[in-house]
């Protein structure tokens, strides 16, 4: 157990210890291979299938499709910008499997034009 800490440990030195402002576990940019979105610059780590290599890559336009944030760190369809909200269908099951898709929206933007 205490040199699975400490090699834990050494890895965490070294990622903080690279040179530039990226590190080798965090700070990763969009197309790098990633196991949890807190790694991304863009804080989405995105993967098409469940045994698919998992990439940085950046959040939901408007007027595309879109997950919820969610407590596992990786996603099908990325959460959107900042400024968007996911609007869809939400469930339990949709949640827990990660499935709970939308589209990315503008909602202050469509409250004006209705108004």
């Amino acid at each position: 157990m205490e040199k699975v800490l400490a090699l834990l440990l050494v890895v965490i030195a070294v990622a903080y210890a690279a040179p530039g402002p990226r590190g080798l576990i965090v700070n990763l940019e969009d197309g790098e291979i990633c196991m949890n979105s807190a790694q991304c610059k863009s804080s989405c780590c995105q993967h098409s299938t469940i045994l698919g290599v998992a990439r940085c890559t950046y959040k939901a336009r408007e007027n595309t499709e879109c997950s919820p944030k969610t407590i596992y760190g990786i996603y099908y369809k990325c959460p959107c910008e900042r400024g968007l909200t996911c609007e869809g269908d939400r469930s339990i099951i949709g949640a827990i499997t990660n499935t709970n898709y939308g589209i990315c929206l503008d909602v202050g933007r469509s409250k004006e034009s209705n108004e």
